[in-house]
């Protein structure tokens, strides 16, 4: 019989073996019907509406969230207003396959494209809910503006003159400066090489901070470089235009599918995609 501070071990061991034979899963996103257009190789998603075209196709997941790429061309004889703070989308989830009650439920094969339900009890995992209600994308402009205001700031402090610095420099090369000639006591000898070890240790750390505010601020104005570049912006699309776009939306891996909602003017068409998960 294990020994009492022995069975949490044990325990832990075994989550730790469970979660090691646990498969593993590949998201994706398609539109769930094919359209045979693309853009870069990714297939598109199509809707027409009062003659204006709207594409949309899946790009990537990040951390947090799942990017699109929107386009839209303007056709008509009128102006077109394109917000992406106006598009929204639904997240649904097919129903979990029934199973006889006491039935183990077998792990998908590899390459299996399974449900979310079934992926999440191949994994001995609990099925998240789904948004209650339509959820919005980001709008890209208050993100651009703060992550600006960040740049900026760490940048002032990367600049900023360090007098405290400065101080110490100039008190130990002072110190040194008076010693010159003069036999020192052990405790005059001591305390000018606490000075100078303190001045230098103080400019070492100080030029990291300075370093670290200084790449903190090229990644944060890069990443807003990025979003000026490449995120969909509120635009007017005169007669004959077209632009294109990234939209960012909440990622939710425990949906099946989305249902994206396009404005066009005063409407909004449906565009259906598939989250589809492979067993790795």
């Amino acid at each position: 019989m294990l020994s009492l501070h022995l069975r949490p071990l044990r325990w832990l061991a075994l989550v730790g073996l469970a979660t090691a034979c646990a498969p593993t899963y590949q998201l994706g996103l398609k539109p769930v019907k094919s359209t045979g257009l693309f853009a870069e190789g990714r297939e598109q998603a199509q809707a027409v509406a009062d003659s204006v075209e709207v594409r949309l196709s899946f790009v990537c997941y990040e951390a947090n969230r799942v990017v699109f790429e929107a386009e839209y061309r303007n056709p008509t004889r009128r102006s077109l207003v394109v917000d992406p703070a106006a598009f929204q989308y639904e997240a649904n989830r097919l129903p979990a396959p029934a199973t006889e009650p006491k039935t183990k439920r077998p792990k998908p094969l590899p390459g299996a494209e399974v449900t979310a339900a079934v992926a999440a009890a191949s994994m001995a995992l609990p099925l998240p809910p789904l948004p209650p209600q339509a959820v919005a994308a980001f709008d890209p402009e208050p993100e651009i503006s703060a992550l600006k205001a960040k740049a900026d700031k760490e940048a002032e402090k990367a600049a900023r003159f360090d007098w405290l610095g400065l101080g110490l420099a100039a008190a130990s090369l002072a110190t040194d400066v008076a010693s010159i000639g003069k036999r020192e006591t052990p405790a005059q000898y001591q305390s000018r090489l606490s000075i100078h070890d303190a001045a230098v240790a103080y400019n070492v750390i100080s030029s990291a901070t300075k370093i670290e505010h200084a790449v903190a601020a090229e990644v944060l104005q890069q990443r807003a470089a990025m979003l000026q570049d490449y995120a969909l912006r509120k635009v007017t699309l005169e007669p004959g235009q077209q632009v294109r776009g990234y939209l960012y939306f909440p990622r939710y891996d425990a949906a099946d599918g989305f249902v994206l909602k396009a404005p066009v003017g005063s409407t909004v068409v449906p565009l259906e995609f598939a989250q589809v998960r492979k067993r790795q």
